[in-house]
């Protein structure tokens, strides 16, 4: 009986992915008062993501996006004091366990303490990214259309 589940185990393929790491949409769940939390899974061939428990680096980048019923389209929130779209950055801190240098996956999920800039808006997207401890920047996702109370 051991040797065949011995046999097995070794029969297992790991996991393989890209150095460079890849994310999707996975949900999006709002909360009372406009708060929210995005999640997003990832995966990374070489398990470089996240930062130190000290390290205050951004690594997952998103921006906001709403229906303008003006316009009849999604327009990205423009923040007047940096003259740009507004771009946030949230920490990802890196597990404490042991996989630097292994194929990683798993799932971010983003605090929001804001997710739409007036409770007008009923319809909202995300475009987001990931940065790796190397510098890769992952796919640019967008999320579906989210509707919102």
């Amino acid at each position: 009986m051991l040797f065949v589940s011995g046999l097995f185990y070794a029969c297992v393929k790991k996991k393989t992915y890209s150095e460079v790491p890849e994310v999707e949409y996975k949900d999006f769940m709002p909360y009372t008062g406009d708060s929210g939390v995005l999640v997003a899974k990832f995966t990374d061939g070489n398990g470089d993501i996240g930062v130190g428990q000290d390290d205050t680096t951004k690594t997952f980048w998103y921006t906001y996006y709403y229906f303008d019923t003006i316009s009849d389209k999604y327009t990205a929130y423009y923040n007047w004091n940096n003259n740009d779209t507004l771009r946030v950055g949230y920490i990802v801190k890196a597990p404490t366990d042991s996989y630097k240098g292994k194929p990683i996956s798993g799932e971010i999920s983003v605090k929001l303490q804001q997710y739409r800039h007036t409770s007008q808006v009923k319809k909202v997207k995300y475009v987001f990214y990931l940065l790796d401890a190397a510098g890769n920047k992952s796919n640019v996702v967008t999320s579906p259309e989210l509707d919102v109370p």
